[in-house]
């Protein structure tokens, strides 16, 4: 399912470092992300936009989550990770408009110079209900551009859970 992995592809790759298809632009001048402020920590913007296919009861406290797991050294440009998802079962239907995925994936994050990078298994149960999605108004916030854009896929993650491997 598209929406899950992109979804989660944005949650959980941290980047501050800003993208340019420029080549003439000096990267010098480039500014790094700022981030968002939640609680005493902060996210990626590009993270905080994607918290927007969330639901309600559940953005607020997952993105507590990811800005506590997020390293302060995204934001000076020094780390950076990428979900890599390696596979993502067909939907699951549970109830009407309602769905879990099975997703296995690893998280690779890349500090300093280690190209390399950490790799750390991410394998997930996310739970997906179908939503309307209203028009987008004329001259949209910030804010109301990227919950629209998050959303517009008519679809919200509602829960993610450990992937029971077993089941």
């Amino acid at each position: 399912m598209d929406f899950v992995g992109r979804t989660m592809m944005n949650l959980m790759s941290w980047n501050a470092l800003p993208k340019s298809s420029d080549e003439n632009l000096d990267p010098r001048k480039l500014k790094l992300d700022p981030g968002v402020q939640i609680a005493e920590k902060k996210l990626t913007t590009n993270t905080w936009g994607a918290g927007f296919a969330l639901s309600e009861d559940f953005r607020a406290s997952f993105l507590r989550e990811i800005a506590a797991l997020t390293p302060s050294d995204v934001f000076t440009g020094d780390t950076q990770s990428a979900l890599l998802v390696r596979y993502l079962s067909p939907p699951e239907k549970i109830s009407e408009g309602k769905w879990r995925i099975g997703m296995v994936a690893n998280l690779v994050v890349f500090k300093g110079k280690d190209q390399s990078g950490n790799a750390i298994s991410f394998n997930k149960t996310v739970y997906v209900r179908a939503i309307d999605t209203p028009p987008l108004p004329n001259n949209p916030s910030v804010q109301l551009l990227a919950a629209y854009n998050a959303r517009k896929a008519g679809m919200e993650i509602y829960r993610i859970q450990d992937l029971d491997l077993g089941r």
